[in-house]
């Protein structure tokens, strides 16, 4: 019997790179790769579904799929990180600490990303600062972006601006106040890095200290990207969605090996194989703070960080309510998972 051919597109993380080089294959599976920026994938998807197997933004995932879109969320997960961390502030606006956020402009490539989802959450949660506190602007039009296609509407209450020019000088120009800046998609606006501007400085000195504080306290490792698979192919092959799980985790495992080296030691030497100098001591600290796999995949591992998406995504006016796992995962991905025990969002 001939492999199922499925179209596929995805950053080539490290961890993933195996089953784009065909190093690790799904059994019974053939993926066609295509290679473009995660944000442009996310367009093509939103507005044409055009890949069987592919990322996709978390956000704008939750949004589309609360209005019938016919994919189903596998539960690998890419591009995790503390983005609210990385926020520019502009000298002279008065900001020195995430409180002084109130009142003032704020731009995001997308207002609906799963980055600006993220930060508006942490910003209330942590720091009680709401997004109805400040004036929104978006980088990207309505029609040129990931969101627009999915449906996306500017939630009641919140002031959302449609920018004429890219963040980074509106920044510098005085028209915005504090921004995470995006670059590298086709619907980015040309701009350059000017984060060393001395008009600019982070929000959070440390960002990685700050990182390491929220996620001591709560055990959260955001989740940006996901990955879906076309609801009609899950119907015909139900099998399709194990297969590639097993491979996700399998090229997963290979490049950690890599990493780790024989038996998970890492030595003085542990960094003589890469180009980072310091790259044994950074990976020993990572290990100290995640364990040896900072990116688990299942739903079980992740309950804490999938319901958190939901929890800030209906909060926000995005998605009218949280969705049943029933409803976004695939059913054999669910029994898989309930064999361990009962499946449930964490509290």
């Amino acid at each position: 019997m001939p492999d199922l051919r499925l179209s596929f597109s995805m950053t080539p993380y490290d961890r993933v790179r195996p089953l784009i080089t065909g190093e690790v294959k799904p059994q019974d599976i053939a993926l066609e790769f295509t290679r473009m920026a995660s944000p442009d994938i996310f367009y093509q998807q939103s507005k044409f579904s055009r890949f069987d197997v592919s990322e996709m933004s978390m956000s704008a995932y939750l949004i589309a799929r609360a209005k019938g879109w016919p994919y189903r969320m596998l539960p690998v997960f890419h591009n995790r990180a503390f983005f609210y961390t990385g926020l520019l502030v502009r000298r002279g606006a008065g900001i020195k600490r995430p409180e002084d956020l109130k009142g003032k402009r704020f731009g995001f490539a997308e207002y609906a990303q799963s980055a600006a989802l993220w930060t508006r959450g942490i910003l209330q949660h942590e720091f009680g600062v709401r997004p109805e506190d400040m004036v929104w602007y978006q980088e990207r039009t309505p029609r040129f972006s990931h969101s627009g296609p999915a449906g996306f509407r500017p939630p009641p209450g919140v002031r959302l601006h449609y920018a004429q020019k890219d963040l980074m000088t509106m920044m510098l120009q005085d028209e915005l106040d504090v921004a995470l800046p995006q670059r590298g998609a086709a619907m980015d606006r040309p701009k350059e890095d000017l984060s060393a501007s001395r008009k600019l400085q982070r929000l959070f000195r440390d960002p990685k200290a700050e990182a390491i504080r929220y996620y001591r306290k709560t055990g959260v490792f955001p989740i940006q990207h996901i990955t879906v698979v076309r609801e009609s192919i899950l119907k015909e092959h139900p099998w399709v969605a194990a297969s590639l799980m097993d491979a996700f985790e399998r090229a997963k495992m290979a490049v950690l090996g890599e990493l780790f080296g024989f038996h998970g030691f890492i030595g003085f030497h542990a960094g003589h194989n890469s180009l980072l100098v310091f790259g044994g001591q950074e990976l020993t600290e990572q290990r100290q703070l995640f364990g040896y796999d900072p990116y688990p995949y299942g739903i079980r591992a992740n309950a804490r960080e999938i319901d958190l998406a939901q929890t800030f995504s209906a909060e926000q006016g995005l998605t009218p309510r949280k969705q049943p796992w029933e409803d976004i995962f695939p059913e054999e991905t669910l029994i898989a998972e309930e064999q361990q025990g009962p499946l449930r969002p964490a509290s």
